[in-house]
């Protein structure tokens, strides 16, 4: 009994001395309770934890600001200041150097070219000490490397394990739209000759990806194969939360069109434009029983034709090509509810609006698919020059927007007053740059193409359609050679009956002959108005290029590329 009581209370003596070791071995991995946030997702912004830090004076905190702040910079694309906070950091304790590290590699992988790096860094930790947060970014990093180097089905694999230690609803969601977004952009080869090596997970994506794929064509289809889909695999994520790009599609409804009312303008100042852009949509038209009703906007404001439109029963219009008409649309949307509208135009007000979508000639097109040739091309410091006017600036932001999505950076844009000042532009440029986008009338672009032969003769030129006129001579082309330029598909139909037909009727005016394509497909876009809308990555082949629409319903098109080679212009691959 005696030795009992002695043990008792030397297990009494003994607690203090054991909590106490306990808590200094928890102090060595978390310090401060608050450092344990680390383990947790980090929910607020940068300049909130920035302003904390500010507010606190406990050393070890500030630290775990530091970090917290870094975290939340990567994901608002700054990545420079989360590397700058990083720099800052001294006398971790191991919970915060467990973070950083984490950090380390997001950061690596976010820049593209340091995968060894991140997955170095990833490998180097113990996930027995992460904590399901800690281990979603963890996965979440490698799904970036393996995105990094196009191993889409590797980045697939990566998310599903970030989905198996998420808990926040919306987090899950993202992932699942991200890992979507993956599945989409795969080459079908990838996708079909995957392995779902066992996992229902991946067994289940792959599946809908190729449901996606075999019926994207036909949307009908496609929605029933999509309500198969949810039916065979009731406990996937993806059928939990649905990808976001597909909601629309269980519930599609093919286009049918009962009347259509085409908004132009037919009189006055605009009247060539529409009656050009009617002769390409009646002719695209041809046989179809769907009747047209015409409205003329320049004898007619556009509510008042809007409202005309309502009583005619018409559901479907298209137009308006002026841009203050599109823009009193986009000012009061409630006047045309119950109806889908495709404008011939977008203006810089241009929004979102259901059943509205945006269609047009825009320059901004062209620099979007300059920017993507250019890539494509291997062109890696381009210079863009613009001329200094309001035209320029636009199709310079345009290019930019493009520019960063494909580099991580903004591109080299430039404005000029004069051919000359072309010239100014590469000095102190890049070794490496050797390409130029330009927007030029031909004239302007002659002269640029002789100042660069003379002192950049290893410049690839890039052109807009502005420098593409049937006013050009022969002699012109034979100065040009090697320039490419972009412009719509349909002058590949050089010997075709239909363009000769068009030719003729425009007198050979190439910017009319593209108001004439414009019309034309018009007529094409208006009657897949639901699929365009609906159905993500519907893409229609027409004249004026290969035609898809945006989350915005803002109708992209992708360019033929010519090229000028010995005096004559053919088509090149984009």
């Amino acid at each position: 009994m005696s030795i009992l009581l002695q043990g008792g209370r030397f297990k009494k003596r003994l607690m203090p001395i054991l909590l106490s070791v306990a808590l200094a071995g928890c102090s060595n991995l978390f310090g401060s309770s608050f450092t344990q946030t680390l383990q947790r997702d980090a929910n607020a912004s940068s300049e909130f934890y920035m302003n904390k830090l500010g507010q606190t004076q406990d050393k070890e905190d500030q630290q775990t600001y530091k970090l917290l702040a870094a975290r939340v910079l990567i994901s608002e694309n700054k990545v420079p200041q989360a590397e700058e906070l990083l720099t800052e950091l001294v006398d971790l304790n191991e919970a915060q150097q467990l973070d950083r590290t984490l950090i380390e590699a997001r950061i690596a992988a976010a820049k593209g070219n340091n995968n060894d790096v991140a997955e170095g860094k990833l490998r180097a930790l113990d996930l027995t000490k992460l904590s399901p947060s800690q281990k979603s970014r963890y996965y979440e990093t490698f799904a970036q490397t393996a995105e990094n180097r196009k191993d889409v089905i590797e980045a697939v694999k990566a998310r599903i394990k970030m989905d198996e230690n998420l808990t926040d609803m919306q987090r899950r969601k993202d992932n699942v739209d991200k890992t979507w977004s993956l599945l989409r952009s795969a080459n079908t080869a990838v996708i079909n000759n995957a392995s779902d090596e066992g996992s229902v997970a991946l067994g289940g994506w792959l599946t809908l990806i190729k449901a996606y794929n075999d019926n994207i064509r036909q949307p009908v289809q496609l929605s029933q194969a999509l309500q198969s889909w949810k039916s065979a695999y009731p406990n996937h994520v993806a059928a939990t939360f649905f990808p976001k790009e597909l909601e629309s599609l269980l519930n599609f409804q093919q286009t049918n069109l009962a009347q259509i009312g085409l908004v132009l303008p037919l009189s006055g100042d605009g009247q060539i434009l529409g009656t050009t852009i009617q002769s390409g949509f009646n002719d695209a038209k041809g046989d179809s029983t769907i009747p047209v009703q015409v409205f003329d906007s320049s004898t007619t404001p556009i509510n008042d034709i809007i409202a005309q439109a309502k009583a005619s029963g018409i559901k479907a219009l298209v137009g308006p090509l002026l841009k203050q008409n599109v823009d009193a649309i986009i000012a009061n949307p409630s006047a045309v509810q119950g109806m889908d509208v495709l404008t011939l135009n977008a203006t810089a007000n241009t929004q979102a609006i259901n059943q509205v979508c945006y269609y047009g000639l825009s320059p901004e097109d062209e620099a979007e698919s300059a920017a993507n040739k250019m890539w494509k091309d291997g062109i890696r410091n381009p210079i863009v020059a613009m001329p200094q006017n309001d035209l320029g600036q636009r199709v310079g932001n345009a290019f930019n927007v493009r520019w960063q999505r494909l580099a991580g950076t903004d591109a080299n844009i430039r404005y000029y007053n004069l051919p000359a000042d072309i010239t100014y532009f590469f000095q102190g440029a890049p070794q490496d740059t050797a390409g130029l986008y330009v927007v030029s009338s031909p004239d302007e672009l002659a002269e640029i193409k002789g100042y660069l032969d003379t002192s950049n003769p290893n410049v690839r030129i890039y052109a807009s359609s502005r420098s593409n006129a049937a006013s050009n001579t022969p002699e012109y082309y034979a100065k040009m050679n090697g320039v490419q330029f972009s412009d719509i598909p349909f002058f590949k139909q050089s010997d075709s009956s239909q363009y000769q037909k068009v030719a003729g009727s425009t007198g050979g005016e190439f910017q009319l002959m593209r108001l004439y394509a414009m019309g034309s497909d018009a007529w094409l876009l208006i009657n897949h108005f639901n699929e365009l809308r609906q159905v993500p990555g519907y893409t229609l082949s027409g004249l004026t290029g290969q035609l898809s629409a945006d989350s915005n319903c803002d109708v992209d098109r992708d360019m033929t590329w010519y090229q000028v080679q010995d005096g004559n212009v053919v088509a090149v691959a984009n």
